[in-house]
């Protein structure tokens, strides 16, 4: 059984690794990666990704994830954060930063709620800070065990913006309105070693229908030690009605390294 394990585990690994060390810019999604009930008391992770290449093209990029979390009872509160950075060439082509505190409490065996506040730049986005802060409710439609979860998210959130003026583009300043914010969680714990998730939000806004934003972000979490983990990371965001001069749809793949306390 061991060795049909083992036969598994570096065949996914090999293949994800592949196709997920391309370049790319990772977008942190707060869910754990942990199945189930969180552990009590004080926990966190922290990941690492370090790239380059020299030759004809030299490029770099560096990107730092760090969650601490505590859970107390029916109460659990968590921060997530997380830096990334690029250039090629000595030109500096990723430049981003975020930062995201949750309170969750459990008042029903499948319902809680929670209240968040988030703040974020991305320079290549044209984003010079976005500050939200909001509140909803979260179902869990299904839990078995530590093995199998499937979860749901409804609530709202008020927003503030501010994008960058660039030269030839009319709509920098900042902006503030209200988005509802929907998500569905479903989380599976393939065996000892493989856990996987996919989470989806929906982000219309409150007084334009048609304004809305959509993000899928899917990652694997292969552990190798009690401590160490490798995580692998697909994401790919919409935005009906972006900045002037930045693309509708965005995708990133990413490879960590986590360490886990």
């Amino acid at each position: 059984m061991k060795n049909r394990m083992k036969h598994t585990i570096i065949p996914l690994t090999l293949l994800f690794t592949t196709l997920f060390s391309l370049p790319a810019n990772a977008i942190v999604n707060v869910e754990n990666m942990r199945v189930g009930q969180a552990e009590p008391g004080l926990s966190g992770n922290l990941d690492l990704s370090i790239s380059g290449k020299r030759g004809n093209t030299d490029k770099d990029e560096y990107g730092i994830d760090a969650r601490i979390q505590n859970n107390a009872g029916n109460m659990t509160n968590f921060v997530v954060a997380s830096y990334d950075y690029g250039e090629a060439s000595d030109v500096t082509n990723t430049n981003k930063t975020f930062i995201h505190a949750r309170h969750v409490k459990q008042f029903q065996p499948r319902r809680a709620w929670e209240a968040f506040v988030q703040a974020e730049e991305n320079e290549f986005a044209r984003l010079s800070f976005r500050g939200l802060v909001g509140a909803g409710l979260r179902f869990t439609l299904t839990e078995t065990s530590e093995q199998l979860g499937l979860y749901l998210g409804a609530g709202a959130f008020w927003s503030r913006e501010t994008l960058d003026q660039r030269p030839g583009l009319t709509d920098h300043g900042t902006e503030s309105f209200g988005r509802a914010n929907l998500y569905l969680v479903y989380k599976h714990k393939l065996n000892d070693q493989l856990n996987l998730v996919s989470t989806t939000y929906y982000q219309p806004r409150l007084n334009q229908a048609g304004d809305f934003r959509a993000l899928e972000q899917a990652g694997l979490s292969v552990k190798m030690t009690n401590s160490l983990s490798i995580k692998l990371s697909l994401d790919i965001g919409h935005d009906s009605h972006p900045a002037q001069n930045i693309d509708k749809t965005d995708s990133s793949y990413n490879t960590r390294l986590s360490y886990q306390f």
